[in-house]
């Protein structure tokens, strides 16, 4: 066919999803940089990095939200209560320790700074940026242009991979699973798999991928929690999303499993490592089993105890300078770092986030708090964006909320118009 008129030749494109306003290109411009500034932190990197370098760029994010926030806010009541708010955080966490509580205030930002970005743009960014800054260390350990020396623990013999640690690279790339999986997987507004249309999900090679990666990576580092946490979340994708099978539905049992989920879990946690008791052998079993961790969060509530604004907590991680110490759980170390307070707020942003996407058929999103609720008990993420992504999208879900309770109040408004317009047909047909 030959077109003869340039008005037929024309494309018209759709713009909308290349448009990015400014307040996005401040938020991801800060959240590019945390990310970069927590792997160099992380990896071989900091030695010729960090120190002063990588606190300018921590401050610099946490001036680049401040900006965002401040701009995207219109109103002089919002502004008023984000400083507000601010400054209640900077009061709760900083009185006890400025180190403790300075990592709390940054998230805060970082979470307060994502409202009005797309959330699934967010896990977009942070998903290649990841990737790459993951890959650049690997890389280098593979290529012998440098490598830590392997961790011989009893019988296990385990890689860093250029990490700090021998379990971070395993840690990390479970958030990379989170993020492409949320990225890349249409939102199913219908439910229980009734989608009309195409739906973009992952792909099967793309699946298999990252579950060869999370194999290699359990067989290099030896890493049992995060190889387990990370199968589980691919398995639950397949199921949920490749499969279809009714998981994470708008149902009674579910809604109250979102809710229940993170304070059952956090309390169950607490009371486990409260009673534990050495010389019982089905503890002992349970301490080894977990590689100890049961047995360092019985020590740390009875050194540090819980209160009502946290209290500073001394580790050791080097075996040269004495006995190890280190809390991996997330419930427990929270609740004594930050407190009674901040730990309950905490788990109560969670609930919130798992009942929106629940009720909302956010699928993806739910399956990924379900993989951070359990993990947590074992391994500490709660407040990590870059190990746990999912914290970003607090503003997002209590947007979901909100439209869920506009769509309830117009089907009540349609419902009782509808009532109105039958009972009025009536009337006019009895007086005719």
């Amino acid at each position: 066919m030959v077109i003869r008129r340039y008005r037929d030749a024309k494309v018209r494109q759709d713009r909308r999803g290349a448009q990015v306003s400014l307040e996005e290109i401040l938020y991801m411009t800060g959240l590019v940089l945390w990310i970069l500034q927590v792997y160099i932190g992380k990896t071989i990197f900091a030695d010729f990095y960090g120190g002063k370098l990588l606190t300018a760029i921590r401050y610099f994010c946490m001036l680049i939200f401040a900006v965002k926030i401040l701009l995207s806010e219109k109103s002089i009541r919002m502004r008023t209560s984000f400083i507000v708010l601010l400054l209640t955080a900077v009061f709760l966490v900083v009185q006890r320790n400025i180190n403790t509580g300075m990592p709390l205030i940054q998230l805060l930002l970082m979470i307060l700074g994502a409202k009005d970005v797309s959330f699934k743009r967010i896990c977009k960014v942070m998903f290649w940026t990841s990737l790459i800054a993951w890959f650049i260390p690997i890389l280098v350990d593979r290529l012998g242009i440098y490598h830590l020396p392997q961790m011989y623990e009893l019988h296990r013999e385990r890689e860093y991979l250029n990490y700090t640690y021998v379990s971070f690279a395993a840690i990390y790339f479970n958030n990379i699973v989170y993020c492409a999986l949320y990225a890349y997987t249409d939102f199913d507004r219908e439910g229980r798999g009734h989608h009309v249309g195409y739906r973009r999900e992952v792909s099967w090679i793309a699946i298999c991928i990252m579950a060869a990666v999370e194999v290699w990576l359990y067989a290099v580092t030896d890493t049992t929690l995060p190889f387990l946490v990370g199968m589980m979340c691919i398995a639950l994708y397949v199921v949920t999303i490749k499969l279809r099978v009714p998981l994470f539905e708008n149902r009674r049992g579910e809604r109250i499993l979102s809710l229940l989920l993170f304070p059952a879990l956090a309390i169950g946690t607490y009371l486990i490592a409260k009673n534990y008791k050495s010389r019982v052998s089905r503890w002992a079993r349970l301490d080894k089993m977990t590689h100890s961790r049961l047995s360092l969060a019985n020590q740390g509530l009875k050194k540090f105890g819980v209160h009502a604004f946290g209290t500073q907590i001394v580790e050791n991680t080097d075996m040269a300078k004495g006995s190890y110490f280190y809390i991996d759980s997330g419930y427990i170390k929270n609740l004594i770092l930050y407190g009674l307070i901040v730990f309950v707020v905490v788990i109560l942003m969670y609930s919130v986030m798992f009942y929106a996407a629940v009720v909302s058929r956010d699928k993806v999103l739910a399956l990924m708090l379900f993989c951070i609720a359990v993990y947590s008990v074992n391994n500490n993420n709660l407040l990590s964006p870059v190990e746990n992504g999912s914290i970003l999208a607090f503003c997002y879900c209590i947007k979901l909320l909100s439209w869920q309770r506009d769509k309830r109040r117009a089907k009540r408004v349609r419902r009782k118009k509808g009532r109105r317009e039958y009972i009025e047909s009536k009337i006019r047909t009895a007086e005719s």
